[in-house]
């Protein structure tokens, strides 16, 4: 009940009578405590209660002003401009072209049959042959790089991707393993790999050393 209360209405039944209603009310409400109604404030701030910054505001002058214009204006370094830009070690890879015709392989030779059904491959199972560095010879793996994208491009190697690990200095050629050993040959033979190539599988590792 607060102080601005002022009338109370009280209802009763008979046989309760007048007086006695009325004393029983006036006790009733002594029982209850009187409590203050606090003071309203709005929730947004006031205009003399507006957020203020802990710190004033920099003053920047005017010489300061020059001296960021003239770095502005300088020229970079000369020797920033002669430097090469550094060849990127992150993976590219070449994509052959699914419209393009496929060629049609011989079956596998005893080696790789036994390898097949050894290993319960899919003719359909993507695998990788990894040729490294020191299968390259004097051409190098940049030049290695550019015509396995060509061959790729022009469907000579059928169902192969490419991807370049630069950091690993090795070249991954995913294929079909319907046309692993096909493709294979075709490294070592065409493109001149000395040494041997490896022919790895997910979750198997290496399979076959050619």
């Amino acid at each position: 009940m607060s102080q601005d209360a002022k009338d109370v209405s009280v209802c009763f039944r008979p046989p309760l009578k007048d007086t006695d209603a009325l004393l029983l009310t006036h006790r009733v409400l002594q029982e209850f405590p009187i409590r203050v109604q606090p003071q309203f404030r709005p929730w947004f701030p006031s205009a003399s209660d507006a957020l203020k910054p802990l710190k004033p505001a920099p003053l920047i002058s005017s010489e300061d002003l020059q001296s960021v214009s003239l770095r502005l204006e300088e020229p970079a370094d000369a020797s920033d401009q002669r430097r090469p830009a550094e060849r990127p070690k992150r993976s590219w890879c070449a994509i052959a072209d699914r419209r393009a015709p496929q060629k049609i392989t011989r079956s596998f030779s005893r080696l790789f049959q036994k390898t097949v059904e050894k290993h319960a491959l899919h003719l359909r199972q993507r695998v990788k042959w990894v040729v490294c560095e020191h299968n390259c010879g004097p051409r190098g793996m940049e030049e290695l790089w550019l015509d396995l994208n060509r061959a790729i491009r022009r469907s000579r190697l059928p169902t192969c991707n490419a991807n370049y690990q630069r950091a690993l200095a090795q070249i991954w050629l995913y294929c079909d393993v319907f046309y692993s050993e096909y493709i294979g040959n075709l490294l070592k033979q065409e493109f001149q790999l000395s040494g041997q190539i490896t022919l790895t599988c997910h979750r198997l590792g290496d399979i076959v050393k050619l």
